[in-house]
């Protein structure tokens, strides 16, 4: 990925950092003590963007910290194949996450940056979609709800900027474990 195009995620992650603190300091939302955990969920990823910028995560940490990280996206991943097989479901915690904390915290996805308080986003259909947040905010909405949309926008612009930079056509639905795999074996 070239560097005005990493610069420019970058940028906009940090905005959408700012509009979930303000949001989630309206609602007095914060994830210490909470007996759920979000990072056990099993999200996936729609943008060879944040696979590349959490590689550049992944790449900078230190090797030892880089091989349990690899060592648990592989126990993560062998835990979703037993489960597609029949065995029971598991909810098995990210591979970035180690006593409760992302070593990976400042390239981790959308997703994780925006998850947990109430939200719209407009759907390109023009329909729009709500969800409640975080369980521990039960119903309440009276502090308004995150506009993911203009996030989601930006986003699929700049993938669709690395996409034609790549010359990449494939669809991309991968969880973190798959991203992080994968990028450990990309050349350089």
């Amino acid at each position: 990925m070239n560097p005005a195009l990493r610069e420019r995620l970058r940028a906009l992650y940090e905005r959408m950092d700012r509009a979930y603190e303000a949001l989630a300091r309206a609602y007095g939302l914060s994830c210490e003590g909470c007996p759920q955990n979000c990072c056990s969920q099993r999200f996936y990823h729609y943008t060879l963007l944040e696979q590349y910028y959490l590689g550049q995560g992944l790449r900078e940490a230190p090797a030892e910290l880089r091989e349990e990280i690899l060592g648990k996206a592989q126990m993560v991943l062998s835990l979703y194949e037993q489960e597609a097989l029949g065995a029971a479901p598991q909810r098995p915690l990210c591979p970035a996450n180690f006593q409760g904390r992302c070593v990976l915290y400042e390239h981790r996805p959308m997703i994780c940056r925006l998850h947990g308080v109430p939200y719209r986003l407009k759907m390109p259909d023009g329909s729009l979609r709500e969800g409640p947040g975080c369980s521990r905010l039960g119903a309440r909405t009276d502090q308004g709800r995150l506009d993911r949309t203009p996030f989601y926008q930006e986003m699929a612009a700049l993938e669709a900027l690395l996409r034609a930079e790549l010359r990449y056509q494939g669809r991309f639905r991968r969880t973190t474990a798959q991203m992080l795999l994968e990028v450990a074996e990309w050349p350089g």
